[in-house]
């Protein structure tokens, strides 16, 4: 069963002046923990096999942990995935998922542009019941709609930011 949830934040800038890859790979712990109320940490990494990012979050009072590997990175989209996520369901259960997050940037007008995140979660079989249950796809989509417009907000602060 896949649950899946897209939000979308209009940015005051022309795409064209905004890399999301730079961005995302340059979050840093504190600026991720500013972006939403579950976000617990997060930390990027390089080694032998590419990029990836740590992420930890609270959603619907579960605990997940991501361990994600860049799929595709460019200044317009990144996608990432982590195949072997954990949930801990009530923060003490541990539930295996799949997870895939993709945070993307589109032109809209010569001065403004949509941010994009969208967040998938592929769970096992016989885990769609208990999804239901718990209520994870309306937490996910109020979190992924709380922490786009956290992203966008950071984005737009860096992006003003003289450097």
């Amino acid at each position: 069963m896949v649950i899946s949830h897209t939000a979308q934040v209009t940015l005051d800038a022309p795409s064209d002046e905004i890399d999301v890859e730079a961005w995302l790979f340059g979050l840093s712990d504190l600026d991720y923990q500013a972006c939403a109320k579950g976000h617990r940490g997060a930390g990027v990494f390089a080694d032998e096999q590419g990029r990836g990012m740590i992420n930890v979050e609270s959603i619907g009072g579960n605990l997940i942990v991501q361990h994600y590997r860049s799929v595709r990175a460019g200044r317009s989209l990144v996608e990432m995935y982590s195949p072997a996520s954990r949930a801990y369901l009530v923060h003490v259960v541990p539930v295996a998922a799949a997870v895939r997050w993709t945070v993307g940037v589109t032109p809209t007008a010569p001065t403004a542009s949509d941010f994009a995140c969208t967040v998938e979660v592929d769970l096992r079989p016989g885990l769609g019941l208990l999804a239901r249950l718990s209520l994870l796809g309306h937490f996910l989509g109020r979190h992924v709609d709380e922490e786009a417009r956290g992203f966008a907000a950071d984005i737009s602060r860096k992006r003003s930011t003289p450097r």
